[in-house]
């Protein structure tokens, strides 16, 4: 399942992931269905759009069509080089993630598929991000676990929804604010919410506490320095399981991987 982040800051839109992708198969046991797991491997899985156009990234089943998802979706980024609406573009995702996951389950259980879309679109005159999530899991439970997993996906815009009634021209004010107590504004998906956002939270206040009482760290104000919090909250996780989970559950792990987008400044 492994850990996916995605992260608004002032200075731009940025994904991050672990590489560890876990094989499992079905199998019937004495009347009951029985996950066998095969193993790990490491792969990719956030992508960037060709001239830093959107960013992609997923945590859930490890095949798509019968290939790594990383590569189905180095395809659907390839199909959809050019496009005019991130929107637009959420909906092609998740129309054709549901068609080919019908195919591919057609005799299993439906396998959560969870992805997060980003990008800068001009809206009168101002460059706004947008965050479309596309996904097939409808619940979760308190601990951060995926539920109610079906074989429709649906799909939804997220940012706005945080800030239904602020003014476009606000949202670097108020994203900077967040910045500044050492919280960017994030959404986190994943294998065990709730360890990991415990973990990150005592991480983000070391930070913070480093921030205020040593000259030799500050508060990150460029992308590149948020990409390291955001690598540094990836890799202590997959520590978490090296120190803590066997071999067969290493679900988290192997590295992280880093993209980001600059926030456009000018149209």
């Amino acid at each position: 399942m492994s850990i996916l982040l995605a992260e608004v800051v002032p200075e731009g839109i940025i994904f991050g992931a672990d590489r560890n992708v876990s094989w499992s198969r079905e199998e019937v046991l004495h009347g009951n269905v029985v996950i066998q797991n095969l193993g790990h491997t490491q792969r990719s899985k956030v992508l960037r759009w060709p001239q830093r156009k959107a960013l992609i990234g997923y945590v859930g089943a490890a095949q798509v069509g019968g290939v790594p998802t990383d590569e189905w979706l180095y395809d659907f980024i390839g199909r959809y080089n050019t496009f005019e609406r991130l929107e637009t573009l959420a909906e092609a995702l998740r129309a054709e993630i549901e068609a080919q996951r019908r195919i591919d389950e057609r005799t299993n259980s439906p396998e959560a598929l969870i992805l997060h879309l980003g990008g800068f679109e001009l809206v009168e005159g101002i460059c706004k991000p947008f965050i479309w999530f596309v996904r097939n899991a409808y619940g979760m439970d308190d601990r951060g676990n995926y539920t109610d997993i079906r074989r429709e996906f649906q799909k939804s815009e997220e940012f706005w929804l945080y800030f239904p009634d602020t003014a476009p021209e606000r949202i670097g004010i108020l994203l900077g604010e967040l910045a500044c107590q050492f919280n960017p504004f994030w959404f986190h998906h994943g294998f065990d919410l709730g360890t990991f956002n415990t973990i990150e939270g005592f991480l983000k206040r070391a930070f913070k506490a480093l921030c205020d009482s040593s000259p030799a760290h500050s508060l990150p104000l460029t992308l590149s320095a948020w990409e390291s919090q955001v690598r540094m909250s990836i890799l202590t996780y997959g520590a978490y399981f090296q120190a803590y989970r066997g071999p067969s559950e290493q679900f988290v792990g192997g590295g992280a991987d880093i993209v980001s987008i600059p926030w456009p400044r000018t149209a």
